[in-house]
């Protein structure tokens, strides 16, 4: 129970922690991301966003995917949580063209806070509040993914909390899902037949990255490999390069997924 005598939303601990994160974070993290590498087809996908909604608290998840390459139709790749009922009721309204999530999500690389949308369209109002009534949360977050080669996906959650957990538990989502979205993607950009080339990363730009997944800082990375900090940015801006990353986490994602970094212990 809270201080307010209200019971704690499921998502997110406050269990022993290491490093700042909890055992608990890292476990569901850790899961999550075993689980994604190990799916062999879109059910096994389905399985692994109803999964992953259950363990962070979520009252919703929604990966959808455009410009596939590999696919053979042009049909977007949608695995959710969804209802049949909201999925219908969405289609029969014609919601993706007002839907400030979709019209709004794929020309960002930011992630994107629902509570930042402006909501003075009548019809816009009418979404969010129908699609509470059909079972998605009133917070909600969506982590754009854009590729090499011109795919994109979106990766949106939703869930019921408080302004006061959300505050806190927003940055718990933002930290575990931009990684989640990206390993997603680079799953499902495998399952319809991509098989993207991996560039050679040196030595040192493969250690700077490696202590990035461990939750170092540029700072910690030059003292941890006794070198300057502009050295070790200057390895890990190639490093972005050689992988077409868009941030340092981006690239820890995509390094990951190659097999290219040891497992975070």
């Amino acid at each position: 129970m809270n201080s307010e005598g209200k019971r704690r939303q499921p998502g997110v601990t406050q269990s022993q922690k290491v490093d700042g994160v909890s055992y608990y974070d890292r476990s569901r993290f850790c899961v999550t991301l075993s689980e994604i590498a190990d799916s062999k087809n879109r059910e096994n996908m389905d399985v692994v966003i109803k999964k992953l909604a259950a363990r962070y608290g979520l009252k919703s998840a929604a990966y959808f995917g455009i410009a596939l390459h590999g696919q053979l139709s042009d049909e977007p790749f949608l695995s959710v949580t969804y209802s049949s009922e909201w999925v219908e009721h969405y289609k029969s309204q014609r919601f993706v063209e007002i839907d400030p999530v979709i019209q709004t999500g794929f020309r960002r690389l930011l992630p994107l806070d629902w509570d930042g949308f402006a909501k003075t369209d009548q019809r816009v109002r009418t979404l969010f509040g129908e699609a509470a009534e059909f079972g998605l949360g009133r917070k909600g977050l969506t982590i754009p993914v854009h590729g090499r080669q011109g795919d994109r996906g979106l990766f949106s959650i939703s869930c019921d909390r408080s302004d006061r957990d959300w505050t806190h538990d927003k940055l718990v989502y933002l930290r575990d899902f931009q990684v989640l979205a990206t390993h997603f993607h680079d799953k499902v950009l495998s399952l319809v037949g991509h098989r993207p080339s991996m560039a050679h990363l040196s030595p040192r730009e493969l250690e700077c990255l490696q202590w990035i997944a461990e939750g170092k800082t540029a700072w910690e990375c030059a003292v941890i490999l006794g070198l300057s900090q502009h050295t070790v940015r200057c390895y890990l801006e190639s490093a972005r390069h050689k992988l077409n990353a868009s941030s340092n986490t981006h690239a820890v994602s995509i390094a990951h997924r190659a097999g290219l970094l040891l497992p975070i212990l």
